[in-house]
């Protein structure tokens, strides 16, 4: 009798044991959402495309910008549900150089945009993994003029605005991809090439920014 009982209590702890591995296994293999909080480091490299407009007297020209991009990123987001707010600071290699074309009011001068940066919120909606988001802040570049005809040569720091979006996968609890958009204005300045009749040579800076982007999140 008691080989019996004991046999049972034994077949019984083996059914119970097998019910309750069914059970832990499938939860134990869910998968937990992932966080978009943290604070990231990244780099990127695109293309720039856009114009440095000159206006001297009234005649206009312009230096075309399309040059390759690329550089660093820092930044931190705060996820609450789907919602994903966060900040981000980038500095940019651009080396541009170019001559305006035409000479305005007959000067001949060359356009420089060395590297430019911004500053910007993002506001962005996750599906898991996923994060669609739009982007918009401050922009700032120094701009340099080299007017050829007078031997003139002048640099100033403009500063604009920055707006855009992108989408981003994180493909492992680390690491994430992207890839955004982003419209720089860094507005209009007048430099000092007042030559003729006191008139200022106008300088305004614009262009679109098409890139993809790693980050590491810590």
């Amino acid at each position: 009798m008691r080989l019996f009982s004991g046999i049972l209590l034994v077949a019984g702890m083996t059914v119970t044991g097998a019910n309750a591995a069914d059970i832990v296994e499938p939860i134990a293999a869910m998968d937990i959402p992932y966080s978009w909080t943290g604070f990231y480091v990244g780099a990127n490299a695109g293309g720039a495309f856009g114009d440095i407009d000159g206006d001297f007297i009234g005649i206009s020209g312009s230096a075309d910008i399309s040059n390759f991009t690329g550089g660093v990123l820092v930044g931190a987001n705060y996820q609450y549900g789907q919602w994903v707010l966060g900040i981000e600071g980038d500095i940019n290699y651009l080396g541009f150089k170019d001559e305006f074309s035409p000479g305005a009011g007959g000067l001949i001068a060359q356009a420089r945009l060395d590297a430019f940066g911004t500053i910007r919120g993002r506001v962005g909606y996750a599906f898991d993994r996923w994060l669609p988001y739009v982007t918009a802040g401050v922009a700032m570049g120094n701009v340099k003029i080299d007017e050829f005809v007078f031997g003139a040569t002048e640099t100033k720091f403009q500063t604009g605005y920055a707006v855009g979006g992108g989408a981003e996968y994180a493909f492992n609890n680390n690491w994430s991809f992207r890839a955004e958009y982003l419209y720089i204005d860094l507005g209009k300045k007048d430099f000092g090439f007042d030559f003729i009749g006191g008139e200022p040579y106008n300088v305004k800076t614009n262009f679109s920014v098409v890139r993809a982007a790693i980050a590491y999140k810590f």
